[in-house]
């Protein structure tokens, strides 16, 4: 083909900068011609959040209804049942209009819409590229007797796709393992203008004499409930730990008694922004994975931070806990030096790596030099690069 293929982009989640996922596409698509790609989605983007400069049209579900009902549950039971396959496609054909795309690509999230893109790119006899981000049956529960039936409706959708787009190598060997076929790895994209230092600015901290982590994101997954266990060790060692999230609450409310280590910022419009007010306040940047990890395991050994990238381009070292076989923390592990592990949930460990970071400045200064030079895994250009060519190879070979 002489010319990218024309992308419908047909997912739940749209490219934008208001969530970590959206952020991904956003990143991966933002230099695609936006003529030849056009997102239809049953959630546009939030009136804050930066999209592209592509059309998106809404396209939502009736069955989204009973998202906001008591009978949530059976959204995900009809759809194992089946309901995709009464969805109108016609609606998707409206949506279009004189557009003709080459390719249909979509998200393995919320199994309602990325079937009805397998079922749309079936029966337009178009090729689909699948994106995977996160096991989907993990938060989509059923009851026993569907399980295997859900299981089934997942693997034909990942065997109908002609490219499959994991976010981790995990990932990738969880489905090639449980559904029998080959996909690959993307890694999510850093900023293309992330705020940084130069390394050699670690030697002082911002409050002598005292640690500033930081910490940019949500407090979901596990990440808050680590953070409460630290609060022990960030009192014991005198450490303040800065966060740029949401404000907590439920099992997360004590969070908002310890005033004495925490400051919460609120939520930042954009990482970009996020991470310059974090720069500019912090002498590490903390990535917390909930150790031991309980009901996260299997998403920790599948999931991929997608701000890591970002993380370790600022100048600052980096500080990871978690479990070993978290794909965070693995992924650290096999980039020596990137990072500063922690997978001995005691808290005299973590007391002593943050006693170390306070005290040794060419040790802060060595971590983030190091960190800045693994960044380059997550450069955008050649990772758009794999983009384009997985995209128009798919459209090529159907």
């Amino acid at each position: 083909m002489n010319a990218l293929p024309r992308v419908l982009f047909l997912a739940s989640e749209s490219p934008h900068t208001g969530a970590a996922g959206a952020i991904v596409f956003h990143r991966l698509f933002q230099e695609y011609p936006p003529d030849r790609l056009l997102v239809v989605t049953s959630n546009l983007p939030p009136a804050n959040a930066r999209r592209l400069d592509c059309r998106y049209i809404h396209l939502p579900l009736k069955v989204d209804r009973l998202n906001r009902t008591r009978f949530w549950p059976w959204r995900t039971a009809l759809r194992v049942l089946g309901g995709p396959a009464f969805l109108s496609l016609n609606r998707i054909d409206a949506a279009l209009g004189d557009f003709q795309p080459d390719v249909v690509v979509t998200l393995m999230q919320d199994s309602w819409y990325y079937d009805y893109a397998a079922h749309y790119a079936r029966q337009r006899k178009l090729p689909l590229v699948l994106f995977v981000h996160d096991l989907p049956d993990g938060f989509e529960p059923v009851p026993p007797i569907l399980r295997h039936s859900q299981q089934q409706r997942d693997a034909a959708v990942y065997r109908q796709a002609a490219r499959r787009v994991c976010i981790s190598q995990p990932m990738l060997e969880h489905f090639s393992s449980t559904f029998g076929a080959k996909g690959e790895v993307l890694l999510p994209p850093r900023a293309d203008e992330i705020p940084s230092q130069t390394p050699e600015k670690c030697r002082q901290l911002k409050q002598p004499g005292q640690l500033t982590l930081g910490y940019a994101g949500g407090l979901h997954y596990g990440y808050g409930e680590q953070i409460i266990r630290l609060l022990p060790v960030l009192r014991a060692t005198g450490t303040k730990l800065e966060l740029f999230s949401p404000a907590p609450g439920g099992k997360l409310s004590e969070l908002n008694q310890a005033t004495d280590v925490l400051h919460f910022h609120g939520y930042a419009p954009t990482p970009e922004e996020a991470w310059r007010s974090l720069l500019a306040r912090c002498d590490v940047v903390l990535q917390p994975y909930l150790n031991p990890s309980g009901e996260y395991a299997r998403q920790y050994r599948t999931h991929f931070p997608s701000k890591l990238g970002d993380a370790l381009s600022l100048g600052l070292p980096l500080v990871i806990t978690g479990p070993a076989d978290a794909s965070g923390v693995t992924w650290s592990l096999t980039h020596p030096g990137s990072a500063v592990v922690v997978t001995n949930p005691a808290p005299e460990e973590m007391a002593a790596t943050l006693q170390l970071l306070r005290g040794d400045a060419e040790w802060r200064v060595s971590l983030a030099t190091a960190a800045q030079h693994a960044a380059a895994s997550f450069d955008p250009a050649p990772l758009r690069s794999h983009l384009a060519h997985l995209l128009t190879d798919a459209a090529a070979a159907h």
